[in-house]
């Protein structure tokens, strides 16, 4: 089984009401056009991570069924790596769904824009082969990194996902270098993708960057 896990968080604490309404118009543009690309084979789920409450991200469909959503606490959390509070998230929905340890998870950040199919369509056609598709690469550098890589989408066996301990990746400033390193070490059969198709929008500055 592959799932799409569309990583949400809607009140950012360091924005403001003009802001947050732009995200909001971030989250349905690029959610809706990302369910319109995604096969019906993989199953998408949401999560936000400020709380359990009735939201715009409700009633998203594919395949004219509505998109479940999972709601945690994650946000209240204050950690060195801003990664963690996203990997807590993808770790409450392979809880909450038992999402097996041989099942395919692709992580997208919600506000991203997936610009073709192709990435689904390559893990869908690898996914007995291959552990984890990764872009490694600097949104700083904007070069090829060996350790560092993009986290707005990666695929990756969910087991990787349970075994990655969210302290040891708060020993890192960037969660970016941190999983680099950790697929680095811990996976063998990767698939090093070169392109992913995809419309990165950073919330620090609103700077765009296609991978």
């Amino acid at each position: 089984m592959i799932y799409l896990i569309l990583t949400t968080s809607i009140n950012n604490r360091i924005l403001s009401l003009n802001d947050n309404e732009k995200r909001k118009e971030q989250y349905i543009d690029a959610i809706t056009y990302t369910l319109s690309l995604l096969p019906e084979e993989i199953q998408p789920i949401i999560v936000e991570n400020n709380g359990k409450r009735s939201t715009y991200l409700d009633n998203f469909l594919h395949f004219n069924k509505v998109v479940p959503i999972i709601y945690t606490n994650n946000n209240e959390y204050t950690f060195k790596n801003k990664g963690i509070n996203e990997m807590l998230d993808i770790k409450e929905v392979i809880k909450q769904y038992a999402i097996k340890d041989d099942d395919i998870i692709i992580k997208l950040t919600g506000r991203y824009h997936v610009t073709t199919p192709s990435f689904f369509e390559k893990v869908i056609h690898s996914q007995n082969k291959i552990d984890a598709f990764i872009k490694f690469f600097g949104s700083c550098s904007l070069k090829y990194e060996t350790y560092d890589c993009i986290l707005g989408m990666y695929a990756i066996r969910c087991v990787y996902l349970k075994l990655l301990d969210h302290n040891w990746m708060n020993l890192y400033l960037s969660p970016e270098i941190a999983f680099a390193k950790y697929i680095r070490n811990t996976i063998f059969r990767l698939d090093e993708i070169t392109q992913l198709d995809l419309q990165c929008i950073f919330s620090e500055d609103n700077r765009i960057l296609y991978v």
